[in-house]
């Protein structure tokens, strides 16, 4: 039973990111899956329901990501910061200002799943500031924790669809910018040092 909703989940996010939030039916999921409706319902009651499903299901598969950025990288916060960052960058592609504008309009539920998921989102950052104090790398007049919340709250702020869509930018060049201009203003220059090596070695 496990299995099958999530595959009817995984599947989901994928129509979803092919067809859009509002082309999105639980007809055109079943037909993709080859089975009845009745089926999906039998574990999502209503559309919505199924909605809220594949967004947790997607920002839980997302959060794993971040999580092993921090298992492969424990001791680094300058190349977590980075990796983040670029984690920030590939999510954000996949996403259409407009058709987060009308989830957030006429699913207000399933956009407060993803408003909330985005707070919390503050912990990752302060573990990162945190870790480069401890390495000596954060500039001594920053506090970790203000600078996460400060940090993390410009971003959402910026990467709403309302203001992506205002200003005609795409929400991959808001994340680059703002991480590029504000998130290397935390780091002193033995910090930066690391950082051109990790790109050196990237590139």
């Amino acid at each position: 039973m496990r299995k099958l909703k999530n595959i009817i989940l995984k599947e989901g996010d994928n129509l979803i990111l092919e067809e859009g939030i509002k082309s999105f039916t639980v007809e055109s999921l079943a037909s993709k899956l080859s089975m009845s409706k009745k089926t999906i319902y039998q574990y999502f009651p209503t559309k919505e329901v199924l909605l809220k499903k594949i967004i947790t299901f997607k920002l839980k598969s997302m959060s794993k990501k971040f999580d092993n950025v921090f298992k492969s990288e424990p001791n680094d916060p300058v190349v977590q910061f980075i990796k983040v960052r670029d984690l920030h960058i590939k999510f954000s592609s996949k996403s259409d200002s407009s058709r987060l504008i009308f989830l957030k309009t006429r699913y207000p539920d399933v956009w407060g799943i993803i408003e909330k998921y985005i707070s919390e989102r503050i912990e990752t950052f302060t573990n990162i500031f945190l870790l480069a104090q401890k390495k000596g790398y954060l500039k001594d007049t920053i506090d970790p924790t203000i600078a996460a919340k400060l940090f993390e709250n410009i971003l959402s702020t910026c990467a709403r669809p309302e203001f992506v869509l205002k200003n005609d930018f795409s929400l991959k060049d808001i994340i680059f910018h703002l991480e590029e201009i504000l998130g290397f203003g935390f780091f002193k220059k033995n910090a930066l040092k690391e950082l051109q090596k990790y790109k050196n070695k990237k590139f």
